[in-house]
């Protein structure tokens, strides 16, 4: 009786002491991959051995997305993930939304669909939002880490622009990305100006010569 006892009370003793260690402390909308409040912890051999791999396979606009948030469904293959980053943004360079954290997509294959991107404070309707994210390490790069970007219209739901690929592949703000559209229209030379001119001018004689003809 009293060996059971010792071992009943030594069982109980043991219970207390114990604390999970990823266990969710709040509720409510995720930001990343993560409910917030939750907590992933990495042991720190682990962070120092480990190299993440992860494969960024495509992206999609979250059904949810609108003017408050700018969340996103990713698809990936990852393996020893330790750390994911957001970043939502408007045109003319303002961050509406940040975070870099732990992930709880460590060793994940599919789309994860609901990847948290805050948008505050809420946008009014026909905002332009870039939607930025990233999975694997930080500090990133092109071996260890997949990204993912969209741009789009907030109150539509309306994807202007969409990549997704090794770190360093995609824009990663919307007023990046706006620049690219502008550099990627060809500029006219002066030497294109001069012969467009020359043409106008030719045709505009050509007609005053068909018109006193008649």
């Amino acid at each position: 009786m009293r060996r059971r006892a010792v071992v009943l009370v030594v069982v109980v003793l043991m219970a207390g002491l114990y604390v999970p260690v990823s266990e969710a402390t709040g509720g409510g909308d995720h930001q990343g991959s993560l409910t917030t409040g939750e907590a992933v912890r990495v042991q720190p051999s682990e962070k120092s051995v480990l190299q993440a791999t992860v494969t960024a396979e495509g992206v999609a606009l979250n059904a949810g997305a609108d003017c408050t948030n700018a969340d996103l469904d990713i698809t990936l293959t990852s393996v020893d993930a330790v750390r994911e980053f957001g970043e939502t943004t408007l045109l003319d360079g303002t961050v509406l939304g940040s975070f870099e954290q732990g992930t709880g997509l460590a060793n994940y294959s599919g789309t994860f669909v609901g990847y948290g991107m805050p948008v505050s404070p809420d946008q009014p309707p026909g905002t332009i939002i870039g939607s930025y994210a990233y999975v694997g390490e930080t500090p990133p790069s092109a071996a260890t880490t997949g990204e993912f970007f969209i741009v789009y219209q907030c109150d539509t739901g309306l994807v202007l622009d969409s990549c997704y690929g090794p770190y360093g592949t995609c824009p990663q703000t919307a007023q990046e990305w706006q620049d690219q559209q502008a550099q990627a229209i060809p500029a006219i030379s002066p030497l294109g100006i001069v012969l467009f001119a020359g043409l106008l001018a030719a045709l505009g004689l050509g007609l005053l010569f068909w018109r006193r003809t008649l």
